[in-house]
């Protein structure tokens, strides 16, 4: 027969920390309410070990505790601890990429990144990059700069890699005013159809913005943000 103290101990820890099964093998009234509680404290590893061991120790060996209950508590902690060093895992992965990402996107501020827009904001000095995507199926491919007006201050050809560099002079090598210039580049191809193409201009990074509702972004001058997971052609 079991020690009325060590027995005592036993129903203690069963009534606080067992399962139904358990609490009605010793004797003890479950309490529906107390389950959620009993789940959470099963997840004390030191909790779980101590009742596990005290059954054991104070079992009558003419009639032994089921024990059946115990090992499938053993196996969901076993699960939850798992769970959880995976979840703290993922958790420290995450704040590592978050910190990668703001330090990588930290290095671009001052560097240009080539955004989608068809006007130069000329500042009077600095030569403006633009880019273009040239359709497959085009033979010649040409770009003008124009004022506001729609009249041709430069016109030129886009470089085999679709590239053009304007270095704010009209046609006849004279520097133009500052100010706000339209870009018009067009494809033609076999058939000599003439094809819009849409214009990238470089455009400076002015900052970056941390855990936005897009995660870590680019903050363009005159264009607005560029989500870091985008493509993105960044020059100089």
């Amino acid at each position: 027969m079991a020690d009325t103290t060590a027995t005592t101990g036993l129903n203690s820890l069963i009534s606080q920390y067992g399962t139904d099964s358990a609490k009605i093998k010793a004797g003890i009234t479950t309490d529906s309410s107390a389950e959620t509680s009993s789940s959470d404290s099963l997840a004390d590893k030191n909790v779980f070990m101590e009742l596990y061991i005290a059954q054991l120790k104070n079992q009558d060996p003419t009639e032994p505790q089921e024990t059946g209950d115990m090992v499938s508590q053993m196996a969901e902690f076993s699960s939850l601890e798992q769970l959880t060093e995976m979840s703290s895992s993922l958790t420290s992965m995450s704040e590592a990429l978050v910190s990668s990402q703001a330090l990588t996107a930290s290095t671009l501020v001052g560097k240009y990144a080539y955004v989608d827009q068809d006007t130069i904001s000329y500042d009077g000095s600095n030569s403006a990059s633009i880019k273009v995507s040239i359709p497959t199926d085009s033979t010649s491919t040409s770009i003008s700069i124009t004022d506001s007006s729609g009249n041709v201050i430069r016109s030129g050809s886009l470089d085999s890699d679709g590239k053009y560099t304007w270095d704010g002079k009209d046609d006849a090598g004279e520097d133009v005013a500052a100010g706000d210039y339209n870009i018009v580049a067009t494809s033609k191809n076999v058939s000599g159809e003439s094809t819009q193409l849409t214009a990238q201009v470089a455009s400076r990074i002015n900052g970056v913005s941390l855990n936005g509702t897009d995660g870590t972004s680019l903050n363009i001058n005159g264009y607005g943000t560029l989500k870091l997971t985008d493509t993105i052609d960044i020059i100089g």
